[in-house]
């Protein structure tokens, strides 16, 4: 059988089982539905907050480097995750909480032969969200924990695409075949899985829309800035290799309606993303490691 026709069987098995909603979607982390139940308490406090993060040290030292970037003007150094909750705020922290735990989480996840691929998406969506998350702050009046939260999981389809092909057996013992089925189908696919993760997973509309749509520029001639420009702009933005080029900026970008929502030139966005590059790379540091 040749590749085309590997990757168009593996396609229409895929594409039938997201249709009879057969993909194995996961269940939400505890931790997330822990956070969730805090959310919803009116009485709960910052002690009580700090009590149920604290338990995930991997988390807790995230949120507190976070709390310490110079985007949020930090002069006092915070140790306690008492602290960095007072000081980023419950809204931002809960955002910032569940998006790292469903990252967390997905990384513990077994996916044999597609190890490096799986470690780019998910840097991939650090990337993006600490991207989206600067410019929500400095270029727009988007909630930038809305952004933050919506780049974290704006490619979470593709972990139930990659457990789906870790078992088809044709698949198993070609490692070879694997990563290039990999590369064609999931691009194709993703977008919905992870709408359907999120929708079962009770995200508002807004962020599940963006797991679907995040890849395609707006059409929408509305003025105001929206988390979909946002996002589209993070994720084209990721994907230059070198800031300084305006050669390099991509086609879909510059075209775009988001972009002119944002810059009124390539050389003014080029200079932009230079100034705001410390930033970007403080929050990607701080959710990464």
């Amino acid at each position: 059988m040749t590749l085309t026709q590997q990757v168009n069987a593996v396609m229409a098995e895929l594409t039938e089982d997201i249709k009879d909603n057969k993909l194995n979607l996961l269940t939400p982390p505890d931790l997330l539905l822990e956070v969730r139940a805090f959310a919803s308490n009116q009485d709960g406090t910052v002690e009580d907050f700090a009590n149920l993060v604290q338990h995930d040290p991997n988390i807790s030292g995230r949120l507190i480097k976070v709390a310490n970037s110079a985007l949020l003007g930090a002069r006092i150094h915070v140790t306690s995750v008492k602290a960095a909750i007072s000081r980023l705020g419950s809204s931002k922290v809960q955002s910032l909480v569940t998006g790292l735990v469903i990252a967390q989480n997905f990384m513990q996840a077994k996916t044999r032969g597609l190890e490096d691929y799986f470690d780019r998406i998910w840097q991939q969506s650090n990337d993006v969200a600490a991207i989206s998350y600067v410019l929500a702050i400095r270029k727009s009046n988007v909630d930038p924990e809305q952004a933050l939260l919506a780049g974290m999981v704006h490619n979470i389809g593709v972990l139930p695409i990659i457990l789906r092909l870790n078992q088809i057996a044709t698949l198993k013992n070609d490692p070879k075949l694997l990563i290039q089925v990999a590369d064609l189908v999931i691009p194709k696919l993703y977008p919905i899985a992870g709408k359907l993760i999120l929708d079962s997973w009770n995200f508002s509309q807004e962020i599940s829309q963006i797991a679907l749509s995040h890849h395609k520029p707006e059409q929408s001639s509305d003025s105001e800035t929206t988390l979909h420009d946002i996002i589209f702009i993070a994720c084209e933005s990721n994907k230059l290799a070198d800031v300084t080029d305006i050669n390099t900026i991509p086609e879909p970008l510059i075209t775009s309606s988001s972009f002119n929502k944002i810059w009124t030139s390539e050389e003014e966005a080029i200079e932009n993303l230079n100034e705001l590059s410390n930033e970007i790379n403080e929050i990607k540091d701080g959710i990464t490691n």
